[in-house]
């Protein structure tokens, strides 16, 4: 059977972590080389440790024959050319010793990928807008909302590059292209009349896929809320609050929500789904706006852990989901403990 390279990749590290597992689980250890947690042998069975575990597990034997090293040559097999043939009997083996009925299953799993799902293209660029503050005087200018930046100087927000980092750490775990970071000064020039972007910036020709970091602070989502997200979106900027636009099955038509706005003990904020026109090109772009960057740092990592039941979650109001469609989720944040997060409201943006 032949297999993509990532996902043979995918198999070795997710075998070999079981297998240190057990090591760690039986008192065990290992030294020297990558191979010599495959190559240790019990000298009371003549078997290495990797085949009685294997057999323990999937209760399945195994003579003489069997080739303790076949994965890890299959994992340097793949260094030189995008697919393997992976003889079935092994890859029911090891998809059997991860805790699969058939390989079928692991390979359907692996099939959603994150490029499929965000729909990222091939050697598309995936690019993270981060914002950062310009302060070019002591006192920093109102649209700053409470941020204090050293002046004349630039710099970010310490949470929003974690959230960069999340993404990151999501697309490396699953061995595909990293994002990239622009600022979102970089795209957006903000005038006294609104938001000029700029398109040379993005060489939106290969961006695929774009993740914007926060809410008022970051003028890319300003931009796109004076330019596509209005209709779904309301932002109080005197109040610091927000309310977002649902369909009402009682009254059977569009309304708006009450506003969301933080209190004491609780962070809010959304995370939302648009396809954007660059030119002659639609980018999906998905945003993580918290009113406060707890939120924001939150709904990052929970789209980090949850992205493959994204799809699944209903909209709140009708029998709806999510699937493929533009989306706006209202998260609540507890301020003390970011794991602490609950979906007020999901609306799949089908209206006009």
């Amino acid at each position: 059977m032949n297999i993509n390279k990532n996902l043979c990749e995918k198999l070795y590290l997710e075998v070999k972590a079981k297998l240190q597992n057990e090591f760690i689980r039986r008192g065990m250890t290992y030294r020297g080389s990558e191979t010599s947690i495959w190559k240790l042998v019990n000298p009371n069975t003549d078997k290495t440790y990797f085949q009685t575990i294997l057999e323990e597990h999937t209760q399945l034997s195994f003579s003489t024959t069997f080739n303790t090293m076949y994965l890890w040559r299959k994992k340097n097999e793949v260094q030189s050319r995008e697919v393997v043939n992976f003889q079935e009997d092994y890859l029911e083996l090891f998809t059997k010793f991860l805790g699969y009925p058939n390989p079928q299953s692991y390979i359907s799993e692996f099939s959603l990928t994150l490029h499929n799902y965000f729909g990222i293209k091939n050697e598309g660029k995936i690019v993270v807008v981060q914002p950062i503050f310009d302060a070019n005087k002591d006192v920093p200018p109102p649209d700053m909302q409470g941020k204090f930046p050293r002046a004349n100087e630039q710099t970010v927000d310490s949470r929003d590059t974690e959230c960069l980092l999340e993404l990151i750490q999501l697309f490396h775990s699953y061995h595909q292209i990293l994002p990239q970071r622009v600022y979102d000064q970089e795209l957006i020039i903000h005038k006294s009349d609104g938001y000029d972007f700029n398109e040379t910036i993005l060489n939106l020709n290969k961006t695929n896929c774009i993740f914007s970091i926060g809410f008022y602070s970051n003028y890319f989502f300003r931009w796109v809320l004076a330019n596509y997200a209005y209709p779904y979106l309301e932002f109080d900027e005197k109040n610091i609050r927000f309310r977002i636009k649902y369909f009402h099955p009682i009254l059977e038509q569009t309304v708006w929500s009450d506003f969301y706005q933080g209190s004491e003990d609780f962070d809010v904020g959304f995370i939302c789904k648009l396809p954007i026109q660059f030119g002659t090109s639609t980018v999906p772009c998905y945003f993580f706006c918290g009113l406060e960057n707890k939120a924001t740092l939150a709904m990052t990592m929970y789209l980090c852990q949850n992205w493959k039941n994204l799809s699944q979650k209903h909209d709140t109001e009708r029998d709806l989901p999510i699937g493929d469609a533009p989306f706006v989720m209202v998260m609540r944040v507890n301020r003390s403990n970011l794991k602490e997060i609950y979906c007020e409201k999901v609306v799949v943006l089908d209206f006009e």
